[in-house]
């Protein structure tokens, strides 16, 4: 029996850029960028660390696919904007705090960047992968 652990490998993927992406995120609110910006240049840097990690950590994915990355960058745009979206939200109309805002949205990131790189950027044909395991 194969269990699928993508998830779980997602999950900690997510929380070693999460933890590099909200230091820079929190140093750039802390010097004065604004939450919008520095919510950006966070997610932006981190986004090509989460690629190689993701393809070949979480989902295991050995494929020369030169479309994956463009797939991988439009994927964590949609994750993106969502995550701007429920952090811009939290924070200029509930009036909760930054940080908390930020990590609210960090929620969404992930759980949208998930579905998307497993049922579109890393998705295998699973009868491609019997034909090349027999």
């Amino acid at each position: 029996m194969c269990y699928d652990i993508s998830l779980l490998k997602y999950l900690c993927v997510g929380a070693i850029n999460s933890v590099f992406g909200y230091v820079i995120i929190f140093i750039l609110l802390y010097v004065g960028v604004v939450a919008e910006i520095s919510n950006f240049i966070g997610y932006f840097i981190s986004i090509f660390i989460s690629f190689y990690l993701n393809k070949y950590f979480s989902f295991n994915d050995k494929t020369k696919n030169n479309l994956q990355i463009f797939k991988f960058i439009v994927s964590m745009g949609i994750s993106y904007a969502s995550n701007l979206v429920v952090m811009s939200f939290s924070y200029r109309f509930l009036d909760i705090n930054v940080y908390i805002s930020q990590i609210f949205g960090g929620f969404i990131y992930f759980f949208i960047g998930y579905l998307l790189s497993k049922k579109w950027v890393f998705h295998s044909d699973p009868r491609k992968k019997a034909m090349l395991n027999d």
